[in-house]
C-alpha cells in the first residue's frame, strides 16, 4: 500500500537521542522529516508550522506535555500529535487522551509499535499503544465505556467473545478475518454488535470490557 508523503517534525529534549530517532524517521519512505527541537513550546515558533502534519514528541512528564499539546491545538487544529512517554499512570492516559492527541504509546515499545503508530497517525487514524490500551481499561472513563452488565459473557456468542479478545489484542479486521477463517465484512458485523451490546462506542471501550471479562 502506498502512502502519501507526510510531513513531520521531532520534538526530543536529549540531541544525541533526537538525531537517532531522527535518522529512524527519515528511513520511512513516507515521512519527510522537516525539522526537530528539543522544546515543544518552540512549535509555534517555528517558520515551517504551516507545513508540519505530524509531530512526534518525545515527553518524560505525559501529563505536563498533555497541558502544552492541548494548549497548541486549540490555535491549530489540523496538527497531530504522536506522543511517546514512559509508561503511564491512569492519571496521565487520562490527561494524553483529552489532549486529543493521534497517537500515544511507551518509550520502551518495540520498534514494529513505533512503525504501526507513525502510519497510523500518518493516515489520519488514532493509536494508542497496547500498554496504554490497558491502562485506559483500568480507569472509570464514562467518555469511553458505560459499566457492562454482571453477566456480559452470557449473552455474547461465542464467536463475539473471540473477536472482542482479539479486538483487545490490537488485531485488525483484516487479521481477526484470517485468524478465525471468515471474511472482513463479517469481523466488521460482528464489531457493531459487540458495540450495541456492550454499550460502547470503540476499540478502548471494547479492550475494557474485556479486560473486565478476563478474555484478555
Amino acid at each position: 500500500m502506498e502512502h502519501s508523503i507526510t510531513h513531520a517534525c521531532l520534538v526530543h529534549p536529549h540531541p544525541l537521542e533526537c538525531e537517532a530517532v531522527a535518522e529512524w524517521l527519515r528511513r520511512r519512505s513516507y515521512i519527510e522529516l522537516v525539522g526537530k527541537c528539543n522544546n515543544l513550546e518552540l512549535i509555534t515558533q517555528l517558520p515551517y508550522l504551516k507545513e508540519i502534519d505530524i509531530v512526534v514528541v518525545f515527553a518524560h512528564h505525559a501529563e505536563k506535555t498533555a497541558d502544552q499539546i492541548l494548549k497548541i491545538r486549540k490555535l491549530y487544529p489540523k496538527l497531530k500529535f504522536l506522543l511517546l512517554a514512559p509508561s503511564p499512570s491512569a492519571e496521565s492516559v487520562r490527561e494524553v487522551v483529552r489532549s486529543g492527541v493521534s497517537g500515544y504509546i511507551v518509550f520502551e515499545a518495540e520498534l514494529d509499535e513505533w512503525e504501526r503508530a507513525i502510519r497510523a497517525v500518518s493516515e489520519g487514524k488514532v493509536y494508542y499503544g497496547q500498554e496504554v490500551m490497558l491502562k485506559l481499561a483500568e480507569t472509570s472513563m464514562d467518555k469511553y465505556i458505560q459499566e457492562p452488565a454482571p453477566s456480559t459473557r452470557d449473552f455474547l456468542s461465542k464467536r463475539e467473545v473471540e473477536i472482542l479478545r482479539l479486538v483487545a489484542s490490537e488485531y485488525s479486521t483484516n487479521k481477526i478475518a484470517s485468524e478465525l477463517c471468515i471474511s472482513d465484512k463479517t469481523v466488521e458485523t460482528h464489531r457493531r454488535n459487540l458495540f450495541q451490546k456492550l454499550g460502547v462506542r470503540n476499540s478502548v471501550g471494547l479492550t475494557k470490557v474485556a479486560v473486565r471479562m478476563g478474555v484478555v
